[in-house]
């Protein structure tokens, strides 16, 4: 079986073949594809890539994806991500030319087109597309259509794990941008604190998926930038799901529990967890901002 994710972290001297295990039996969705990880450098991957190919994303029946119906669900259930990337990256995007690669639904266009100098799109689900692009909204279905040396802003929220071939992608996204644009990227962490420290079974369970081809850790990302050309690149962690959910997999061995304890979490407390969580490198999530 191919492992074009595999090969390229041994390129890059990312991972050693000789400290690569066998971490987890399967993913949630599939009983022929493992989860491996280099002990020496905290990276984990699939054991295969030959399950993904440019027809996986393309024909999804609308919004399913997303686990709604409709646009409107999905935008629902993931506003709570966009309001924060709206606070987060708005600024950034002001007076910028921005396109946002993966972009699903487009609840991340709905939040921050207006201040944007223009606007574009990549998402290869053919039926999310047409239905963004009869909005208005200028979405392609592969990076290589975007014009070259264009973008000032790209921002990836987690669609790069996505990728068998990330530092193809990161390339051909580096072409596309002018010099001294930026890019942001949200990616899964491998050092999540659920895998790292609690070794949850119940976690691993669910959390492992056949279209996450790799978690990264803070070395690994950057390998990968500074390969692609990127320069400054300036790492951060952030928490999405906070202690509620947390206590909640340690008593149910479920997901939801921000949902389902809601009591149990304030603002001050989920920052300060998610603060904590960050200078112990255990997030659920990598922030990286780097420049071309």
């Amino acid at each position: 079986m191919k492992n074009k994710i595999k090969d390229s972290l041994l390129d890059l001297k990312i991972i050693d073949k000789e400290s690569i295990i066998n971490y987890y039996p399967k993913v949630r969705d599939r009983d022929d594809v493992s989860v491996l990880k280099c002990e020496k450098s905290g990276v984990i991957f699939l054991s295969s890539t030959d399950h993904i190919d440019s027809n996986t994303y393309e024909n999804n029946d609308g919004f399913s994806y997303w686990g709604a119906g409709g646009r409107a669900a999905a935008i629902n259930a993931n506003s709570e991500d966009a309001n924060r990337r709206t606070k987060e990256f708005g600024k950034l995007i002001t007076n910028k030319k921005w396109v946002d690669i993966g972009t699903g639904a487009g609840g991340i266009l709905d939040a921050m087109s207006s201040t944007a100098t223009e606007t574009w799109a990549v998402e290869p689900q053919e039926s999310a597309r047409r239905e963004l692009n009869k909005m208005g909204y200028n979405v392609l279905p592969s990076i290589a259509e975007l014009p070259n040396d264009y973008f000032e802003i790209v921002t990836l929220f987690h669609v790069l794990e996505h990728f068998t071939t990330p530092l193809d992608t990161l390339k051909e996204i580096y072409s596309k941008m002018k010099k001294g644009g930026k890019i942001i990227v949200e990616i899964p962490h491998a050092r999540d604190f659920l895998i790292s420290f609690l070794n949850l079974e119940s976690f691993k369970a669910s959390t492992f998926w056949s279209e996450h081809i790799i978690l990264h850790t803070r070395s690994s990302i950057t390998r990968f930038l500074e390969e692609s050309g990127f320069e400054n690149i300036v790492i951060s962690g952030l928490q999405r799901y906070p202690l509620a959910n947390h206590l909640h997999w340690l008593s149910k061995d479920k997901p939801g529990g921000h949902a389902a304890w809601p009591f149990l979490g304030t603002e001050q407390l989920d920052t300060e967890y998610s603060n904590m969580l960050s200078n112990l490198d255990m997030t659920d999530t990598l922030i990286i901002i780097a420049e071309k």
